[in-house]
């Protein structure tokens, strides 16, 4: 880590959002700090789509050049490490991590994305994002002639069958 451990914003979670967030307070000289596991719920995603200018192209493959892109600003850190508790302060905010490092902010942003829950089906957690898709606008398009199945709670899957 560069200089000292206060940021004006931690942003906890480094895939898109954070990415963007970054961008844009760098850009606007603040200090960042991203805290970022390095588990985006879409890394076993073979492919990304409905992307403009990276449709096709892995979700592993996009992070990493809005990481590079977003690391040009001098003001802006990126912190490979887990999260794991925060305080408010009168200050701001604390963060301490899985390694034990501490860092502190007087904004934070939570830019963590989502957890899919998977039933507990034999197979499914390794077909996720592959050949179990999870958005037809996402994935649709690639399985469109093919036979489908949908595993759904509640009636909202009726809007995805025609």
């Amino acid at each position: 880590m560069r200089g000292n451990n206060h940021f004006d914003v931690i942003i906890i979670g480094g895939s898109y959002a954070g990415l963007a967030a970054a961008m844009s307070l760098g850009r606007a000289l603040r200090k960042v700090l991203i805290i970022d596991s390095g588990k985006p719920c879409n890394r076993q995603t073979p492919h990304s789509h409905n992307f403009l200018t990276r449709d096709g192209n892995t979700p592993a493959e996009i992070a990493a050049i809005g990481k590079e892109q977003v690391l040009k600003y001098d003001t802006v850190q990126f912190y490979t490490g887990l999260a794991t508790s925060g305080v408010k302060t009168e200050a701001g905010f604390e963060v301490c991590t899985d390694k034990g490092d501490t860092f502190s902010a007087v904004k934070l942003i939570f830019a963590t994305g989502i957890a899919d829950e998977q039933p507990a089906i034999p197979g499914f957690a390794e077909c996720w994002g592959i050949s179990v898709i999870h958005c037809p606008y996402c994935h649709g398009y690639e399985v469109k002639k093919e036979k489908t199945g949908i595993l759904a709670n509640g009636d909202m899957a009726f809007d995805l069958v025609n």
